[in-house]
């Protein structure tokens, strides 16, 4: 019957069909499917963000229904060329690799770190669930002497706190320390810094000077990353490279004033972020101690089309 019969014939091949469907799909996915009215809007919007040195991830969040595109999209056009910006004007985009343990072997703890490891303030932290755990680090500007920034962010809302040193001696450290007690008081400084992971830098070795005010009351408790392992407090890593995209390595602080630092801390903290499912920082700080906290730092939002992430943001 089958040879007999005249009329066209077609035979369903598995493997063909799926090839075809594959082909379909990377056909449609193909090219700008936007008029050019609609990518000069687009263009109008993007443009200007980018130039403050905004993510393209906290304009699509703020935009999305002028947009009309995903992220992913907009870098596709931008790849191919479609707008005036290229990659080289967006923000750095950094791969992770996997960092693998790293058993530091020393021949013995120095003072200043017993009891006050990695192990002790996982211990402590267990030991205290829902305690605030705030990780602490220093930026330096240029290699002259002269002002750092002390840096301290919360894990549970990437909120980043900086604060202008005269320079990066233990001194300075503790004078912002017993600065933020007295602005506080006692009891609210001990509920918003329980808990401080830092690193070996020189600046922390007197960590009984941060623990303790003046009169020898408790305030925190002062941890320590293992040697060589600042990957232990990554949520502060990763933000100072907020504060590099305003202030680049090379830049000198020492024409900095508390002014142009509460901007800086002001505009990081309004950037809208992807781990925090699309909100900002300052959307976290939610609680009644969070609120006294920024009350008394003088601290609040940044409208979200004008927070600017570049040297432009500090005038002189």
């Amino acid at each position: 019957m089958q040879k007999g019969c005249r009329k066209n014939k077609a035979y369903y091949t598995a493997h063909r069909a799926n090839a075809a469907h594959l082909k379909a799909l990377r056909e449609a996915h193909r090219g700008v499917r936007k008029t050019p009215a609609e990518l000069l809007k687009i263009a109008e919007i993007i443009e200007p963000l980018l130039a403050k040195g905004q993510s393209l991830n906290h304009i699509c969040s703020t935009h999305a229904a002028e947009l009309g595109v995903s992220e992913r999209t907009l870098y596709n056009y931008i790849d191919k060329n479609v707008f005036k910006v290229r990659n080289i004007d967006l923000p750095k985009k950094v791969v992770y690799r996997q960092r693998r343990p790293k058993n530091v072997l020393t021949k013995y703890e120095y003072q200043y770190r017993q009891g006050r490891t990695i192990e002790d303030f996982k211990t402590y932290v267990e030991a205290n669930p829902g305690i605030s755990i705030v990780e602490m680090d220093t930026v330096k500007g240029s290699r002259e002497k002269g002002k750092v920034l002390l840096t301290m962010i919360f894990r549970k809302s990437s909120f980043m706190l900086i604060f202008l040193m005269k320079d990066g001696t233990q001194d300075s450290v503790i004078q912002v320390f017993d600065a933020l007690n007295e602005l506080l008081g006692m009891a609210l400084f001990k509920r918003v810094f329980g808990v401080i992971l830092t690193d070996n830098g020189v600046e922390f070795k007197n960590p009984g000077a941060l623990e303790h005010t003046r009169t020898g009351l408790i305030r925190t408790h002062v941890f320590f990353c293992d040697p060589q392992a600042s990957w232990q407090k990554p949520h502060v890593e990763n933000n100072h490279r907020l504060i590099r995209r305003i202030l680049p390595k090379g830049t000198s602080f020492n024409k900095l004033n508390v002014g142009d630092i509460r901007l800086v801390c002001c505009h990081i903290n309004s950037v809208i972020r992807e781990n925090l499912d699309g909100k900002t920082p300052f959307e976290l700080m939610d609680s009644a101690d969070d609120k006294k906290l920024l009350s008394a730092l003088n601290l609040s939002p940044i409208p979200p089309d004008e927070v600017t992430l570049s040297p432009k943001l500090i005038k002189h």
